[in-house]
């Protein structure tokens, strides 16, 4: 659908502003004296007209048709309500979105239907608008109060509501595309569960996983339930960022509603510590503006509210947080440009002119200040700065060009430094998962480990002897003291390698020190009295044999030490898990895969050269100007 022009905007505005005078002065135009019985009264919705061009300026004709048109459209909506207390049908007004003018009649973009919400799923309305409409039905998706409606359930238990308004989303036209936007909404489904899957990885067994990670690039520990729903709902956003860059608004709104379901089953708490919610916000209320929804205004405007309260908390009231921490106000400060741009065109289409204009005058300041020079852009791409590395530095730093390139060479340390960290993290959690837990459940402390470690105690025992003794260090080196302890624990790890790891069966047939230790450790067991019975075959066994001979025993102990020290470390104490199977390698891979080619940096998905904030500003401006 073409945009509307500047006089249909001004008339929305026309609208709002009369209707917002009207409510303050508590004026009923359906009831007398502008309307008795079932008769208007003309003279007094002239005369009403009259002062209200005075009051606000405008022509007195413009004024009067805007009258009649609001009267008209109250009395209509007393009929419904009435109908609807009388037999129960409800009337659902249709607004369309993202139909081509070629694909549909002019009298079909606003539309009234009467059903029986409690008998009528989305399912069964969708299918009678594609009827009436000549589009197929799986290439709408319907909207109300912000929320795609679900096929298969009724309406009236989706919030639907006698006068309610339903946006009808054109997703696709000729069969080709109606083939790529059902494959968009199987990988819709598939983000979830990707994300799902991922989310419930933490990448220490060698398959992919998703972290979540706050504004510097650190990883958040949440809990698992609640970072499963953030990280479906960070992913679904970021599908629709894909959307949204690409311009296929109709598409990126699907996408965006669906993350706002998911991100209100976060804990609102959670809500309030992270930006992410503001900027969907945000992002929602860009994709109706692009979508030329001016009916959504409404929710909008408690979206930016939203936004706003968020931005603030983040980043301060005028981006100080931002500053102390980055030095900049980075990409942030266009975030601002959008969310006081849609602010005073939101007021514009409300009626509230005045701060229209204090929004429109606020976003035009900030775009300004926000400008890149084309001569500097030009000299830091001949440094060898990439185009979009060297707009977002220069707008970061407000076109100071040394400024510019101190901030690209902070931001790549601190990109390396998040990644060195990450590193040491996964680290830290694999050591953590394949230390497992102590006899009294908790799980054994890494810190504590490594302090051992540094000590010079093998990783074998350390391990063993935190888990027995509940992370009691004192009592772990005590422990660790006993012979017949660590003639358990250290012929249990060669014998496991030996024979129950097929992964790590080779370490030993490829060291020739450990292979000459087992030998020779099983040698003298065999040769004491009763040692070849003892034996068994295993090192276990010899081991048994030798621990009644306490010079034997401490030499085979130290024979094993020796050749684990050699060359198996922490390593091998990590590799004596099983690792996961073929079919889950390939089930992570491709979960991954399905989330990572849309996910981009936070500058990416707005225009670096904000070519339609600079459109919608001068729009906005000229229709203001125009009062």
């Amino acid at each position: 659908m073409s945009s509307p022009s500047s006089q249909n905007l001004a008339e929305s505005a026309l609208h709002a502003r009369i209707r917002d005078k009207l409510n303050v002065e508590g004026i009923k135009l359906w009831l007398e004296p502008f309307y008795e019985g079932e008769t208007v009264k003309d003279s007094e919705i002239l005369a009403l007209s009259a002062r209200y061009a005075t009051e606000l300026e405008i022509g007195e004709a413009d004024v009067a048709q805007c009258m009649y048109s609001l009267q008209k459209n109250a009395i209509e909506r007393l009929a419904e309500r009435n109908a609807f207390q009388a037999t129960g049908i409800a009337t659902v007004r249709l607004r369309f979105s993202g139909f081509s003018p070629d694909k549909i009649k002019a009298d079909h973009l606003t539309n009234r239907i009467q059903i029986f919400l409690n008998e009528t799923s989305a399912k069964q309305l969708k299918g009678s608008i594609a009827h009436t409409v000549s589009i197929p039905e799986n290439g709408l998706k319907l909207i109300c109060a912000g929320k795609v409606l679900d096929d298969n359930k009724m309406l009236d238990m989706q919030n639907v509501k006698n006068g309610s308004q339903i946006m009808v989303l054109s997703v696709a036209m000729d069969h080709e595309t109606l083939q790529q936007v059902e494959d968009q909404f199987k990988e819709l489904e598939e983000t979830k569960n990707s994300a799902d899957f991922l989310s419930s990885k933490d990448g220490t067994d060698g398959l992919y996983s998703l972290q979540v990670a706050d504004q510097s690039g650190k990883a958040l520990r949440l809990p698992d339930s609640e970072k499963k729903a953030l990280t479906v709902a960070l992913a679904l956003h970021e599908k629709g960022r894909a959307f949204m860059k690409s311009e296929q608004f109709s598409k990126c709104l699907v996408f965006l509603l669906e993350a706002d379901t998911v991100y209100n089953q976060c804990q609102s708490s959670l809500l309030t510590m992270v930006d992410n919610y503001g900027l969907l916000n945000l992002d929602i209320a860009w994709c109706y503006l692009s979508l030329q929804s001016i009916s959504e205004l409404p929710q909008v405007e408690a979206r930016l509210r939203q936004c706003e309260v968020v931005l603030k908390r983040s980043y301060g009231e005028d981006m100080e947080r931002v500053i102390a921490l980055k030095g900049s106000s980075g990409w942030e400060a266009a975030l601002y440009v959008r969310l006081h741009l849609l602010q005073g065109i939101t007021s514009y289409h409300l009626g509230q002119i005045e701060k229209s204009k204090f929004y429109i005058n606020r976003a035009e300041a900030e775009l300004t200040r926000l400008k890149v020079k084309d001569d500097s852009l030009a000299e830091l791409i001949s440094m060898g700065y990439g185009s979009e590395e060297a707009r977002i530095a220069l707008r970061s730093t407000y076109g100071e060009l040394t400024s510019a390139v101190d901030w690209i060479i902070r931001k790549r340390e601190e990109k390396a430094q998040n990644k060195e960290q990450e590193r040491e993290d996964l680290k830290r959690r694999k050591l953590q998962k394949k230390l497992g837990k102590c006899a009294n459940g908790q799980v054994v402390n890494v810190q504590l480990y490594q302090q051992l470690k540094g000590m010079g105690y093998s990783p074998f025992l350390i391990s063993e002897a935190l888990r027995r003794c509940d992370n009691d260090a004192n009592a772990a080196i005590q422990l660790m003291g006993d012979e017949t302890f660590e003639s358990q624990v250290l012929s249990g790890v060669i014998n496991k390698m030996a024979t129950n790891e097929p992964s790590t069966s080779s370490s030993s047939s490829q060291n020739p020190e450990l292979s000459s230790a087992i030998a020779n450790i099983t040698e003298l067991a065999a040769s004491l009295p009763g040692g070849a019975a003892a034996l068994g075959g295993d090192l276990a066994g010899a081991m048994t044999a030798l621990a009644t001979n306490p010079d034997a025993i401490s030499s085979a102990i130290n024979s094993i030490k020796t050749a684990l020290n050699s060359t198996l470390s922490e390593e091998a104490l990590l590799s004596l898990t099983p690792t996961p199977s073929e079919e889950e390698v390939q089930k992570s891979r491709k979960a991954y895969n399905t989330l990572a080619k849309d996910i981009h940096s936070e500058a990416e998905y707005i225009d670096l050269e904000m070519r339609p904030e600079n459109t919608y500003l001068a729009q906005y401006k000229a229709l203001l100007e125009s009062l």
